[in-house]
């Protein structure tokens, strides 16, 4: 299900898997010149993006994703140059990057949904289950925001667990892996958390986006993000969401 105001999203899913997607518009702003990923300035200075201080927080993450970010910048054109930068320090695009998915585990799941026709928000989930003696299950949720085709931020949870034999918390562990090349904020997660019990197993982080430009806002955007499988011998699935605080 589409949030009604992503009236032209379109849907894509892979395999069997079934997806529910909730998205929702969020307001505005950021900074240039700050770190990609767990660095946040304590409060936001500029008052807009400006495509030179882009160009310039580029080069100062080109090992964080800056390099190819850079190399598709320069592709666009003035304009849209400018509406690049309007739509990073758009707050309710950030906020409209969540989620709600469910599936089976070992189909892969792939949701594309338009925000307008300059803005994606994809989610992909890919999961399988090893055929080592544990038959140790792995799964991947990821939520993404494009713009112009060019991914500005990613953040995923792994979660992997044992699916045999008797080990009390499954040996589940957790992950979380982060691309930010998002001006307008500064992103960092919470230590993940890893949590198995019977057959269930999940993993969850915490995201806090500070802002780093006045357009987009003062208030820091937190959410939750979790995935969660259960392997058990008349099924495996799982289900996950990326959600708002």
């Amino acid at each position: 299900m589409i949030n009604r105001t992503l009236s032209r999203g379109t849907v894509a899913a892979l395999a069997t898997a079934t997806a529910v997607a909730v998205l929702a518009p969020a307001a505005q702003a950021v900074t240039a010149g700050e770190h990609t990923a767990p660095v946040a300035r304590t409060a936001a200075v500029s008052a807009h993006l400006t495509v030179d201080g882009y160009q310039a927080y580029l080069k100062k993450n080109w090992a964080k994703g800056g390099r190819e970010t850079s190399a598709a910048f320069k592709k666009l054109t003035p304009a849209q140059r400018k509406k690049f930068l309007l739509h990073l320090e758009d707050r309710k695009i950030y906020l409209a990057l969540r989620n709600t998915v469910k599936g089976n585990v070992g189909h892969r799941l792939h949701i594309v949904n338009s925000y307008n026709q300059d803005v994606q928000l994809v989610t992909d989930v890919t999961s399988r289950i090893a055929g080592d003696k544990a038959a140790t299950a792995t799964l991947n949720f990821t939520v993404s925001e494009r713009v112009y085709g060019i991914t500005v931020t990613t953040e995923t949870v792994t979660l992997s667990f044992e699916t045999r034999g008797s080990a009390k918390n499954k040996n589940a562990h957790a992950k979380v892996t982060l691309k930010n090349v998002n001006a307008a904020i500064a992103v960092k997660a919470s230590k993940p958390k890893a949590v198995a019990k019977g057959a269930i197993a999940n993993g969850s982080t915490v995201w806090t986006a500070t802002p780093q430009v006045r357009a987009f806002g003062t208030k820091k955007v937190v959410k939750d993000q979790l995935i969660q499988s259960a392997v058990t011998k008349t099924g495996k699935t799982f289900n996950g969401r990326l959600t708002n605080r």
